[in-house]
């Protein structure tokens, strides 16, 4: 009885662990998005190796709770399931942040390059049918 629960605040520790780390990357989307909307140079802040970084420290840290869960068969506790929900919400407030930047990134390209685009008008019905034409 007492090697489960030491595994299961083993565990619960591990999430714990994760769900800082979970933090850690929302507060630097958070970063990420604040240069976005200013400058839009990402360079500035060493945003990309900072975020370079926890990915790796979040692919560690799955593989450790992974390995964990395969080497005991922790019940699920009230303290388990709070942690872990701490954890996921926490990651699904960076997901739609890291969607927001996406945009951001995607704007500030497609208006730095707008020198360059060509805009192509839409061809008209006797345009396709020629075209078409050709074709056949």
């Amino acid at each position: 009885m007492e090697a489960e629960e030491t595994r299961r605040i083993s565990v619960i520790d591990l999430i714990h662990s994760h769900s800082l780390l979970c933090e850690e990357v929302y507060n630097l989307l958070l970063d990420e998005n604040r240069i976005l909307r200013g400058s839009g140079m990402l360079e500035e802040g060493g945003v990309l190796e900072k975020k370079r970084m926890l990915l790796k420290a979040l692919d560690d840290s799955l593989q450790e709770m992974r390995l964990a869960a395969r080497a005991s068969a922790v019940s699920k506790s009230t303290a388990l399931r709070s942690v872990a929900n701490k954890a996921q919400q926490v990651l699904l407030k960076a997901m739609l942040l890291d969607k927001e930047n996406e945009q951001l990134l995607l704007k500030h390209a497609l208006s730095s390059s707008s020198g360059n685009v060509q805009i192509i008008p839409k061809p008209t019905a006797k345009q396709v049918r020629k075209r078409y034409e050709a074709q056949n």
